[in-house]
């Protein structure tokens, strides 16, 4: 179906919070040799009222994509891959995480619109294993469920997901293991990353 708004909000961390498990604002993220970075994005504020795959950011929503990319590019320091659903609100989102991060492949995956968080694992576990970086640019309420499904629920920020995120909220997630051993309780949410 259509991807819904999240039901609760009062869950939600503060934006810019930063957590034991996150490293702070001023040092890109450092991941060992052997750990991958996935960062799971929900799009931006969207406008109402036209087909929903046509629907643009507002513009608040497309300053609020910029300060989400600025947010990332002060955590990661080089970005392999980014993915992302073919709407028109997360390619928008994408833009400035683009601009900002340069990475070495942008793919618009189908998947991503409407497939489930299953849909969405399957395109992570099949994908090369030199990439070493991911972010994913899709929709609710999919993006919560998959970063919580990872984590299997098991930390404090994962708990503060699972009722859904806000508009341009991006999920940090430390994957210790390959991509095709990917699936649930093999990652660790380690930030969520807000705008307001």
């Amino acid at each position: 179906g259509i991807p819904a708004e999240p039901l609760f909000r009062s869950r939600l961390v503060y934006p810019g919070r930063v957590t034991e498990n996150a490293v702070s604002a001023d040092e890109p993220m450092t991941s060992q040799p052997d750990e991958r970075t996935l960062v799971l994005v929900r799009h931006s504020k969207a406008a109402r009222g036209m087909s929903d795959a046509e629907r643009p950011l507002t513009e608040h929503g497309e300053q609020m994509a910029a300060d989400l990319a600025k947010q990332l590019g002060s955590r990661i320091a080089s970005l392999d891959l980014l993915l992302v659903s073919p709407a028109a609100r997360t390619r928008q989102t994408a833009r400035p995480v683009r601009d900002r991060l340069r990475p070495r492949d942008t793919r618009v995956e189908e998947v991503l619109y409407m497939g489930s968080s299953a849909r969405v694992l399957e395109q992570l576990t099949v994908l090369d294993e030199e990439v070493r970086s991911v972010v994913v640019v899709g929709h609710e309420p999919t993006t919560s469920i998959l970063a919580y499904e990872l984590d299997e629920g098991a930390s404090d920020l994962a708990r503060q997901i699972e009722f859904g995120i806000p508009p341009a909220t991006a999920l940090v997630l430390s994957v210790p293991v390959s991509w095709s051993e990917l699936g649930p309780g093999r990652a660790r949410l380690t930030e969520i990353l807000m705008t307001s």
